[in-house]
């Protein structure tokens, strides 16, 4: 198991550059997933999954996704990211 918390400098002992490129390799990955979940907790009312069995949650995580997609795939189309043909 790899550690993906960022190491912290204290008031005697900064980080060393091995340190720092360390975090910017853990935040480049954290940036990806947690603006994902940022625009499920703002837009989509919360992650809170209440159901009854783990069918119908995953089920229901499914069609959060989905709708993640959908959203996302509408942005990059508006934005010019990538052309629709």
């Amino acid at each position: 198991m790899n550690n993906k918390v960022h190491e912290k400098g204290y008031r005697n002992a900064p980080l060393t550059q091995q340190q720092k490129e360390s975090n910017t390799i853990k935040s480049k990955t954290r940036a990806k997933v947690e603006h994902i979940f940022g625009f499920m907790e703002q837009s989509m009312n919360g992650l809170v999954v209440k159901s009854v069995g783990i069918v119908r949650a995953t089920g229901i995580i499914g069609l959060m996704n989905l709708t993640y997609n959908l959203f996302r795939y509408e942005q990059v189309v508006r934005l010019n990211i990538i052309s629709v043909n």
